[in-house]
């Protein structure tokens, strides 16, 4: 960094006289000695000239030296900054590096310098030269210092990084850090800083390491220390300050709490799955066909390990339907409010207190709401079990109930887990994110009333349960109880016979088609009668209403005490009624008298076929059964099912005089004038179920089970 120096020119004084002035003039007087005194003048001239000029010399150098230094020193401190900003970890030689540098300048700077400034220019570098030097110490001595404490702290963050994958390292990292730091020639509030840092941070990172692998252990270590107790392995808890104590505890819960509820949620989700296990074989039972090999094996993997699995065992053997079993567990969680909230209103309590159960009780509030309101976020959130999200697009695709339909049922197992491990109430059936049903309802409204039956028919099989199926439709907007019902329809792949006609053809329509049209009735009923540009004059509410009575009215007698069956027959009348004026537009007629043919359509299309079945009262044949296959069919399960229960010798005679009421899609209860007969061992009344020939050859999703026969013709 040498500068090199010019020699500033000494000027030589000279009098000069100024350009277009006159020369002075010496006064006109008389001289006694002229020669002598001119030489005694000139003499002393010539020693004023030259003493001005000594006196301009050292006024030059003077001025000269000081702008160098100023210079040198604004130079070398920044010289300073640009070497301490690069200097290494430690600025190791930083002082006697710097000096030399400043020296090697000093040499050529006083060499490049003028001669007369020499010895002031010297002086001048060398009061730079002692200023430099302290600074220099002054930056090297810190730069060790901070370097060393750096190491020491690295060490710290590397040892507590082993200690997080191995928590056993704890106690010889702690004992190996705390001995360097106390043999350390750090300064004593330096040493003591490091100490307090490493104490804490190896302590945190054991108590992490050790919560993670054991919260259930660690979370009772921080109840042993609340109460001035030391647990083995976990006396790092005394070197940690509160915050840190409470961070750590507060990890301990949670991770306890959602071990604890992922245990429960798999506990329950696999007992629900045992249970639906059980049904579907007591279900296989009662058809009298042997069940396939692939669903043995699926039902002794779904009950293995639970408590249904000696029951599962014994229905193999032939028995009858197993004892379902009810978890009906006290919610601990309000009882433990409650408890609280007594003993503060008892025996008084701090705001601190007070305010901490306020708070403990919105939270349960939130949570319970969750429980009941969102199963499936209340299992993500609670328990840590992630939910995979549904493609309801997928419903549109020919398999689709077989594509989503597991996962859904899935879901319901999960849900009925919670809901038997819960009050009555407390867990609804929600087996659709927020999302899904979202999209559903989308997808619903813009369909047409052929899209509307598609979806519902494959939502129907895709649920697999009808609580399944009622969860989904009270979570998608726009599928009302009607719509509901002719899910149900829309799922039969049966076909009836609506007219029997003479002379003109039959009436065949699918059940598929018979929901499409009472959907278009519904939207026409919606509009108050209208229809794009069409307006369809409708039915008189109470005409329409008791010509349907007159047809049906029988059907609706109840199986209970105090069941009228008002409430359903005034459901099917509304569905009938959309059929009917569905019907009516695509046929063009604009008429608003009932047309008793089409009413008997749409009765036969809506409900089935009424049959009077031994003259004891209407009931409906399941949809497309026409009323002499359901006589033949309905008398051959009666007697079977009486006869299965030793029952046979008791009715007699009796037999041809049973009647039938409905009790759900396909199911009825026997009756002797009028009531339900009942098993005399179990106290349970008897039932058979009956099955359109279409959809009993169907698997658990709706496909023919001849489809997946290699080498089977439709």
């Amino acid at each position: 960094m040498a500068t090199a120096r010019v020699p500033i020119q000494v000027a030589q004084q000279r009098q000069g006289v100024p350009v277009g002035m006159p020369a002075a003039r010496a006064p006109m007087v008389a001289s006694a000695n002229t020669t002598g005194d001119a030489v005694s003048r000139l003499g002393a001239g010539l020693g004023q000239i030259a003493s001005a000029a000594d006196r301009l010399q050292r006024e030059q150098s003077t001025a000269w030296v000081s702008k160098a230094a100023s210079d040198d020193s604004i130079k070398w401190m920044q010289r300073l900054n640009e070497l301490q900003d690069s200097a290494a970890p430690g600025a190791p030689d930083f002082t006697p590096n710097l000096l030399k540098e400043f020296d090697d300048y000093t040499s050529q700077a006083i060499e490049n310098a003028p001669e007369s400034a020499r010895p002031f220019y010297r002086e001048q570098l060398t009061r730079q030269r002692t200023y430099l030097g302290l600074k220099a110490v002054e930056f090297e001595s810190g730069s060790q210092r901070a370097y060393i404490t750096s190491q020491y702290q690295t060490g710290m963050e590397s040892d507590a990084a082993a200690i997080a994958l191995d928590p056993a390292l704890y106690q010889e990292r702690r004992a190996a850090r705390v001995a360097a730091l106390n043999s350390s020639s750090l300064p004593d509030g330096v040493k003591a800083k490091l100490l307090g840092e490493s104490e804490s941070t190896l302590a945190y990172a054991a108590g992490a390491a050790l919560i993670d692998r054991d919260p259930h252990a660690a979370a009772q270590a921080f109840d042993a220390a609340s109460r001035g107790e030391v647990s083995t392995g976990f006396d790092w808890i005394a070197r940690l300050d509160s915050d840190k104590i409470q961070q750590l505890r507060t990890r301990a819960q949670t991770q306890t709490d959602r071990l604890d509820n992922r245990a429960r949620v798999e506990q329950d989700r696999a007992t629900a799955r045992a249970q639906r296990a059980i049904g579907e074989v007591d279900k296989q039972i009662a058809t009298g066909v042997p069940a396939r090999t692939d669903d043995m094996l699926r039902w002794a993997g779904m009950v293995a390990g639970t408590d249904f699995e000696p029951q599962y065992r014994e229905m193999m053997r032939g028995q009858e339907e197993v004892q379902q079993v009810l978890r009906l567990p006290i919610p601990e969680q309000a009882a433990y409010i409650q408890e609280k909230r007594l003993a503060q209103q008892r025996g008084g309590a701090s705001t601190t207190d007070i305010a901490n159960l306020d708070r403990l009780s919105r939270a349960f509030e939130a949570n319970t709401k969750m429980l009941q309101e969102s199963p499936l976020s209340w299992v993500e959130n609670r328990a840590g079990s992630p939910i995979t999200p549904l493609d309801v697009s997928q419903l549109a695709a020919p398999n689709g109930p077989a594509t989503i339909g597991q996962t859904l049922r899935d879901r319901s197992d999960v849900i009925r887990g919670l809901q038997a491990a819960n009050p009555p109430g407390a867990v609804q059936m929600r087996p659709l994110l927020a999302p899904e049903a979202e999209q559903l309802s989308t997808t619903f409204k813009s369909a047409g009333a052929r899209e509307k039956r598609q979806l519902l028919g494959q939502l129907y099989w895709a649920a697999g349960s009808p609580d399944t199926y009622q969860g989904i439709v009270n979570q998608v907007e726009g599928i009302d109880p009607f719509m509901a019902r002719l899910g149900r329809l829309a799922g039969s792949y049966e076909e009836a016979k609506l007219t029997n006609n003479w002379l003109s053809s039959d009436v065949v329509q699918s059940a598929g088609d018979a929901a499409a049209t009472a959907i278009a009735g519904d939207e026409i009923l919606r509009a108050g009668g209208k229809s794009g540009t069409l307006s369809y004059p409708l039915p008189k509410d109470a005409e329409f209403t008791q010509a349907i009575a007159d047809k049906v009215d029988n059907l609706y007698r109840g199986a209970t005490a105090g069941d009228s069956g008002g409430q359903a027959f005034l459901q099917d009348a509304y569905a009938v009624k959309a059929y009917y004026v569905g019907r009516a537009a695509q046929e063009g007629d604009l008429s608003p008298d009932v047309n008793d043919e089409r009413l008997n359509q749409a009765v036969t299309a809506v409900l089935g076929q009424p049959v009077d079945f031994h003259g004891n009262g209407q009931v409906l044949a399941p949809w497309g059964m026409n009323e002499e296959n359901f006589l033949a069919r309905a008398n051959k399960a009666v007697f079977r099912e009486i006869s299965s229960r030793g029952m046979q010798e008791q009715l007699g005679r009796s037999m041809s005089n049973t009647g039938l009421i409905g009790v759900g899609a396909g199911a009825y209860a026997v009756t002797l004038g009028g009531l339900p007969i009942r098993d005399p061992a179990t106290g349970e009344p008897v039932i058979i179920q009956m099955t359109p020939d279409a959809d009993a050859g169907r698997d658990e999703f709706g496909q023919r089970l001849s489809d997946q026969i290699p080498g089977a013709t439709p």
